[in-house]
């Protein structure tokens, strides 16, 4: 596979996971209860949109054309799902917990790509690594102001176990020997149950 085409594959799944974000974001400033909930939200809605914009920037600068598989439709349908029903909790736990971490990862485990696009790849990496640990951050005092309950336990295992299948898909995806499907998910497992301890804390 040419790095082009690895690159251009990597770039679609950030796409797609920020453009996910951004709409389930967007549902849950509209979902909050509370005004400075709502608004941070909305902001957060904002920065993936952004983050977005980006991903498909470099992919013009790339020109490839290939259409990868939408790895990220078990966690759609799952955070559409939570939507529909206005489980505003069990939305924080798969966006905010699972996809975040998904994210943060990948980029940290790539790195930096030697292409054209590489730059804009790189301006992708710092912004939404910045920004990306201030939603996990937001995720943790919202569950924690929603007051969860227990049963988020056995909702974020559900969730872990999408994520999982999406870490693996990923990988496969990517056909890149620097991204072992397992080590890589370890990697995000790792973070997302101490993010986990943080958020559930009762």
């Amino acid at each position: 596979m040419s790095n082009a085409l690895k690159l251009a594959r990597l770039l679609q799944v950030l796409r797609s996971g920020e453009q996910l974000a951004a709409q389930t974001a967007l549902q849950q400033s509209q979902m909050a209860p509370l005004p400075w909930m709502s608004r941070a939200l909305a902001a957060q809605a904002a920065q993936e949109r952004s983050h977005a914009t980006i991903a498909a920037t470099a992919l013009t600068l790339i020109g490839e054309r290939h259409s990868a598989v939408n790895v990220m439709q078990p966690l759609y349908q799952r955070l559409g799902l939570d939507l529909d029903t206005g489980n505003l909790a069990d939305t924080m736990l798969g966006l905010q917990g699972v996809v975040e971490h998904l994210g943060e990862a990948l980029l940290e485990v790539l790195g930096a790509h030697a292409h054209p696009a590489g730059a804009v790849l790189h301006a992708l990496h710092e912004k939404v690594l910045r920004q990306e640990r201030g939603h996990l951050l937001l995720g943790t005092r919202c569950l924690q102001t929603l007051r969860t309950s227990t049963h988020q336990r056995d909702v974020i295992e559900e969730y872990r176990i999408l994520g999982q299948t999406t870490a693996i898909s990923v990988a496969t995806l990517l056909d890149d020997a620097r991204l072992n499907a397992h080590a890589f998910w370890a990697i995000v497992d790792a973070r997302l149950s101490d993010w986990q301890a943080h958020a559930l804390r009762h």
